[in-house]
């Protein structure tokens, strides 16, 4: 079974330009020993990598009347970087903008092992992060330093949105319904499969 521990760090008060608007959650990926149908606490877990992100709360800027330009300029260059790729005027530019959500989900950096990251471990993570933790963000961004990079995140649907880089950034966009990532034999390897019905999931399956 695999888990993630999740440590975040979340200022408390009305947010200004240098602290509240955006909330970090630093991620421990484990695979344990036990099962989903498991009660004991006591399973060996071992750390097989990790991720670092950001929720930035673009809503909040905007109703709280704080620059989100600024917040992401004082947070340092990487945030700052993101400002004129994905926003205009503090809120999300009009092609990313489909009204799902009011949030952006960035994640940093992204790490599994090899071994784990043959099995599809990695968009196992990241789908379950959009999942839990960016349910109310617009778009999920991330980093990408190559081709294959940008091409093996591609499978969960994300698209480059800096064209004609070799490294830059991609999103997903969270009002699509996006591909799933599932363990049918439950051995710890993730098959990424449209999101379709059940039933046509079975006769896949």
């Amino acid at each position: 079974m695999f888990g993630i521990r999740i440590v975040g760090n979340l200022a408390v008060g009305e947010p200004n330009e240098d602290r509240g608007l955006i909330t970090w959650l630093h991620c421990i990926v484990y695979e344990s020993s036990g099962n989903d149908d498991d009660e004991c606490e006591d399973d060996d877990e071992t750390d097989i990598g990790s991720a670092l992100v950001a929720i930035i709360h673009v809503g909040e800027a905007a109703q709280c009347n704080v620059s989100l330009l600024d917040a992401l300029d004082a947070e340092g260059a990487e945030f700052e970087a993101l400002y004129p790729v994905y926003f205009d005027e503090d809120w999300f530019k009009d092609e990313y903008d489909q009204g799902h959500g009011t949030d952006l989900f960035y994640i940093a950096e992204m790490s599994i092992d090899d071994a784990y990251r043959k099995r599809n471990v990695d968009l196992a993570v990241v789908r379950r992060l959009c999942a839990s933790f960016a349910a109310g963000c617009e778009l999920v961004v991330m980093p990408y330093a190559s081709e294959d990079e940008a091409k093996h995140w591609s499978m969960l649907g994300f698209v480059v949105s800096t064209e004609g880089q070799a490294s830059g950034l991609m999103h997903l966009q969270q009002a699509l319904r996006g591909p799933r990532v599932v363990d049918f034999a439950g051995n710890g390897r993730f098959r990424v499969l449209p999101n379709v019905e059940p039933e046509r999931l079975r006769k896949m399956n």
